[in-house]
């Protein structure tokens, strides 16, 4: 039987929507931004796992306590996480020193992004200034209910988890990033 492009076409999409349907694969993986600010009682943001930290000194969710801290997870290959560094970078540059920390975990995709010292080399080249964790089994991702990349997270300062966006925070000129910055200053506000 001869297959036709549009009959493989088909066939991974009714593939496709059966992973979706049976819950192996999130809707979320097409980066389409989707954003979530938590309804009271808000839940607490839970530790994170040990791994490696890349460009930084080791610190703590309880650390960050009295802080507003945002919490990226991301993976150093993904087109969509690409796109969303910008605005974690330029955060962490602007709210540097204050009330506001930017924390990232790095969990891996696939066996290429496990390695360390390939997620240096991709901090460095990028210039990324936010510390990044390492979290090759997943641990501090699946304690966050992590289920696409990238996924950023608002932590007020009481350590409570207020907001989340997964995909892209421009995605098709959405421009969810803007409601990230408004999300951050109304919780330095509180």
């Amino acid at each position: 039987m001869k297959k036709t492009a549009k009959s493989e076409i088909g066939t991974a999409f009714v593939v496709f929507t059966s992973l979706v349907v049976a819950g192996f694969l999130s809707p979320m993986t097409t980066a389409r931004a989707q954003t979530g600010l938590a309804k009271e009682p808000y839940p607490s943001a839970p530790s994170l796992a040990s791994g490696t930290w890349v460009n930084s000194q080791p610190t703590t969710i309880a650390a960050q306590k009295g802080k507003v801290t945002l919490l990226a997870f991301w993976t150093h290959q993904c087109i969509n996480c690409k796109r969303t560094i910008p605005y974690w970078n330029d955060w962490a540059k602007k709210y540097g020193g204050t009330d506001v920390s930017v924390l990232s975990v790095h969990t891996p995709e696939i066996p290429e992004e496990r390695k360390i010292e390939n997620v240096r080399r991709f901090v460095q080249t990028k210039g990324i200034v936010f510390p990044v964790l390492t979290d090759n089994d997943y641990a501090s991702w699946n304690a966050y209910k992590v289920d696409a990349w990238p996924t950023t997270i608002l932590i007020d300062k009481q350590g409570r988890i207020r907001g989340r966006w997964v995909g892209e925070l421009n995605y098709d000129n959405s421009g969810q990033y803007r409601q990230v910055v408004a999300a951050i200053e109304a919780l330095r506000k509180e």
